[in-house]
């Protein structure tokens, strides 16, 4: 593989909208959070931003929450980052009737929401971009995702960086924490990406999986007390002439 260098945003678990203990000042810390990735990454310049789910803390966030997220995302559109993203086991579809409030956001160009395109993907002269939809519970996951895998089967590109974009935590230990339910063994999932960019575990790590790199980017503000002193923010990757 020998392709054009070039960089980009992973980031996860933004929870927009959660007003933690009841507090609408937590709600604006979580608001705030996102203000400064998308500060840093219009300052990085990016080829594209990756959000591995869990943008909103609910399906159907607040208007003052969609307002400030709409808000953001103009201001990376505007400054010509597209935002590739998947849905969150917090803001996936409710139901098969209202969708899930990515649909819209994508209709407004300002988001990429992969599984909702044909292919379930994105790709630039550089780089092969491949999202799977949340399926919420390990017995769902095992039924429903090899069905959309065969429906919309990855087509990698051995001259291009292959990325594999999902929400959930996989059965490996020393990456899920103890006492979270892991919804998707290693086995089911593609081999043959180069980096595997995860969301819903909220401590960020890298780890060598299927011939890549597993990484989660952890969460950006606080949601829990078990990820209090987990290091918070996202990663910018950067890739060189040889992938």
């Amino acid at each position: 593989m020998r392709v054009k260098p070039f960089s980009f945003v992973h980031v996860a678990d933004l929870h927009l909208g959660y007003a933690q203990y009841n507090l609408e000042v937590r709600r604006e810390d979580f608001d705030k959070a996102f203000k400064e990735v998308v500060d840093k990454t219009i300052e990085l310049k990016p080829d594209f931003m990756l959000i591995a789910g869990d943008i909103f803390q609910q399906a159907r966030p607040s208007n003052v929450t969609l307002e400030n997220a709409i808000g953001n995302l103009k201001r990376l559109r505007n400054s010509e980052i597209p935002v590739l993203t998947v849905d969150g086991s917090h803001d996936s579809a409710p139901n098969m009737i209202t969708g899930t409030i990515l649909n819209p956001l994508d209709s407004a160009g300002l988001i990429h929401y992969l599984p909702r395109h044909k292919g379930a993907c994105w790709h630039n002269e550089n780089c092969y971009v491949y999202g799977v939809p949340n399926f919420r519970t390990r017995r769902r996951t095992e039924e429903q995702l090899p069905i959309f895998l065969e429906e919309n089967k990855p087509t990698l590109n051995s001259s291009k960086f292959n990325i594999f974009l999902f929400h959930m935590a996989l059965d490996i230990p020393n990456v899920t924490p103890l006492g979270m339910e892991a919804e998707a063994s290693p086995e089911q999932i593609p081999e043959g990406f180069n980096y595997y960019a995860g969301g819903h575990v909220h401590s960020p790590s890298k780890t060598p999986f299927k011939n890549g790199l597993l990484v989660y980017s952890g969460c950006t503000e606080t949601v829990s007390y078990e990820d209090a002193k987990e290091e918070k923010g996202f990663y910018h990757v950067e890739v060189n002439e040889k992938g």
